[in-house]
């Protein structure tokens, strides 16, 4: 595992990360030791679920406080403002519920964090004074989180980042960067790049043979599922981790076995001739898997 730091904050981040969230098929506790066990340091907990929380601040319990970056993340609640006493009751729900003092991070989602009353941005801010939680962030990718770069609120940025993505989004990174603030890539991995296009019956040449391409596949993403001893996932998660604005690439997964593999990426180069590839699929392709900024 590598490890980066996490914006100005003095502290470590694993490269690759944990979001955890309760949902059908994930052992939350097993989860979190598989993570520890492979080098990660980093986890971000989805905020409501009390056996999430619970079973993650069991596995925590294995590894002295200091030496862990944590995280809260927040949705708010649904269609309503988010108000000071959500925040304080909900945060030290989690708190309780994991064992925890304190985190390291607080993440509002976007429809949180463009709902927050006045009495709530002053409570983030004695959040941060207390040391409850030592940095407050934001999660999104639309133009909305324009206006929390650079802001004195927040000093974090989680956002979707991969090889598709746009000029909008590099040009936020790098002023998040200017910023100071920690950035988080909370999605290297998005379902249109890592999933196998559908094989398509090829048209017969005049012998009735399938005509052959030298070229076939240049320009586009089809060497995500054709490069020896990498998967599609993996080379998103390669991609990413060449980009040293982000201290953590947050890997969100039920399968135990694919975390030591994620974690490996850390310790490898990307194969000879992929990153003129990426570049040739992001400039020249006609099919080129659209990404919104």
């Amino acid at each position: 595992m590598r490890y980066r730091p996490f914006g100005i904050s003095g502290v470590a981040a694993s490269a690759i990360g944990l979001l955890l969230q309760a949902r059908p098929g994930a052992d939350i506790q097993r989860l979190t030791l598989a993570g520890l066990e492979n080098g990660i340091n980093t986890f971000t907990l989805v905020g409501g679920s009390r056996e999430a929380a619970e079973g993650a601040g069991v596995a925590w319990t294995q590894v002295e406080r200091h030496l862990l970056v944590l995280g809260l993340r927040l949705a708010g609640p649904e269609g309503q403002p988010v108000s000071a006493e959500y925040l304080s009751s909900t945060i030290r729900e989690q708190l309780s519920w994991s064992g925890l003092d304190y985190i390291d991070f607080l993440l509002l989602e976007e429809p949180a964090f463009t709902a927050l009353t006045p009495d709530a941005i002053r409570l983030l801010g004695d959040l941060r004074a207390v040391g409850l939680a030592r940095l407050i962030g934001v999660v999104g990718a639309s133009e909305a989180i324009d206006a929390c770069i650079g802001s004195q609120l927040f000093e974090v940025m989680a956002a979707p980042f991969d090889m598709t993505s746009g000029w909008a989004m590099r040009r936020r990174v790098k002023s998040a960067v200017e910023a100071d603030m920690a950035l988080i890539c909370c999605d290297a991995t998005p379902a249109a790049l890592c999933t196998p296009p559908r094989p398509q019956k090829p048209k017969l040449n005049l012998l009735g043979r399938p005509p052959v391409h030298a070229l076939s596949g240049a320009g586009t993403y089809a060497f995500l599922h054709r490069t020896p001893g990498w998967s599609a996932e993996e080379l998103c998660i390669g991609y990413v981790l060449t980009e040293p604005a982000f201290a953590t690439i947050q890997i969100d997964t039920t399968d135990v076995g694919l975390i030591e593999r994620y974690a490996a990426i850390t310790d490898r180069d990307l194969p000879t001739g992929v990153a003129a590839q990426i570049e040739m699929a992001r400039f020249g392709a006609k099919d080129t898997v659209a990404r919104s900024a």
